[in-house]
């Protein structure tokens, strides 16, 4: 693979896509011949197992209403002062595509969050109460006690119950994003991604289009 001149430069924002389905925000620290170094993600909770050869896509934006994406793998974990980085070494052709963006606006009321497992395990689901903080079509992030740690747990799958103006919803999806912000002990917030259902996408998009951002 030849010298990769289409990477972003240095200091520029990126995702990292992990094979979870989780998105993890992070920053180019360097380039050097055909690998990208970048800093470990700062949402990642600490302890995170993450290793040599874990698989990743990187994207960036490439340009008005584009994105630009790379397969790659992690080649090297290594310190650079107090920055933990990850190098990381393409294992694909880069390509670009047509970016979607989803309006996302504010919400606020309760929501209940409950894990969904399957019969061979021995413990109940887990259950949490939060509140909403905002909603897209394909998304919701809300606030839940920091101690429900099983909503820290990427990929899994949950459902959500919870009304906007005064419609009920009832959703199912799977756990995009967990982080325990800072400033805020005992909260820790979550985005779940939907999955697609007719009846919740059309009441989320009814929403969203009446409360613009």
């Amino acid at each position: 693979m030849a010298v990769l001149e289409w990477l972003p430069g240095t200091g520029t924002s990126v995702e990292l896509l992990d094979s979870d389905g989780g998105r993890h925000r992070s920053q180019v620290a360097g380039t050097s011949g055909e690998r990208l170094t970048v800093l470990r993600p700062a949402a990642l909770p600490p302890g995170a197992p993450v290793l040599i050869g874990a698989e990743v896509t990187v994207s960036w934006t490439a340009g008005e209403n584009l994105v630009g994406l790379v397969a790659a793998r992690i080649a090297r974990i290594s310190y650079a002062g107090a920055e933990l980085l990850w190098e990381l070494e393409p294992t694909g052709e880069p390509r670009t595509e047509q970016r979607r963006q989803w309006a996302r606006v504010p919400a606020s009321g309760p929501v209940e969050l409950t894990e969904v497992v399957d019969d061979l395990r021995s413990t109940a689901p887990g259950v949490v109460a939060g509140e909403l903080l905002d909603v897209s079509e394909v998304a919701v992030r809300c606030a839940v006690p920091a101690d429900a740690v099983w909503t820290a747990r990427r990929g899994g799958q949950v459902r959500l119950s919870f009304e906007l103006a005064g419609a009920a919803v009832s959703a199912s999806g799977r756990l995009l994003l967990s982080r325990l912000p800072a400033g805020t002990p005992g909260r820790r917030e979550v985005v779940v991604q939907l999955e697609p259902d007719p009846v919740s996408v059309e009441e989320l998009r009814r929403y969203v289009a009446a409360h613009p951002a």
